[in-house]
């Protein structure tokens, strides 16, 4: 099962229904003003999720009351604003809950930088739990490898989301990285947190294939916005 989270950062529209024409997911969660986004997507969601802080009221309401009369088949689930997790991060939790394999992550970046490095770091709950999940924006589509669970993954030059690709240590020391494929590769190599030696790279090849031995690290591919 492929669940498409949209929670409430930055989102440009005209990225994100190209986007979603190359997906095939099966849940829609929106997420407290990710409820604007998917309304204005025209997606129905599965769930709505959150404090609701941020959404609009009156369209909170709207999806309130189709519920009630059941017009819509639709979760929604509120939680006070004190809490000990992020709407994000109960979404995800959710979607763990209900068993899905996969997660695509919209609306997770923004001018928030608190909030889109925890939204990076969510990349671990969901590694941990055997669930790949990206992080994707207009410029930048991001998932984790680690020593966990997904070690290794594929990247064909052909679909990759722009023109670079990093990759940025998530844990203390990553040991037996292995990068193919790209101007710059690299054969059972060790990285340090904060280095910033595999960052910018290119593919060169068909693919790149990126895997480790120990340690973690984020995948990105970006490129720079017209």
């Amino acid at each position: 099962m492929h669940t498409l989270i949209v929670t409430g950062g930055a989102l440009d529209y005209t990225f994100a229904k190209e986007y979603c024409k190359t997906l095939s997911y099966d849940k829609v969660f929106a997420v407290d003003m990710g409820l604007e986004y998917v309304h204005n997507l025209a997606m129905i969601p599965d769930m709505i999720i959150g404090d609701f802080d941020t959404v609009d009221g009156s369209l909170l309401m709207e999806y309130e009351q189709q519920i009630a009369v059941g017009r819509l088949d639709t979760v929604l689930e509120r939680y006070p604003a004190k809490k000990d997790a992020t709407d994000t991060e109960l979404a995800l939790l959710k979607a763990i809950e209900m068993g899905t394999d996969e997660i695509t992550l919209l609306a997770g970046t923004g001018s928030r930088l608190d909030h889109v490095l925890m939204n990076m770091n969510l990349l671990l709950q969901a590694e941990e739990a055997g669930i790949v999940c990206f992080m994707v924006d207009a410029t930048n589509r991001i998932q984790l490898l680690s020593d966990h669970t997904r070690k290794n993954t594929v990247i064909s030059k052909k679909k990759q989301h722009g023109r670079y690709l990093s990759i940025i240590p998530a844990a203390p020391i990553v040991t037996g990285l292995t990068i193919e494929g790209v101007a710059y590769p690299l054969n059972d190599g060790q990285i340090c947190q904060g280095s910033s030696m595999t960052v910018s790279n290119y593919i060169v090849d068909d693919v790149a294939q990126i895997s480790l031995n120990q340690g973690c690290v984020w995948v990105i591919e970006s490129k720079d916005r017209p």
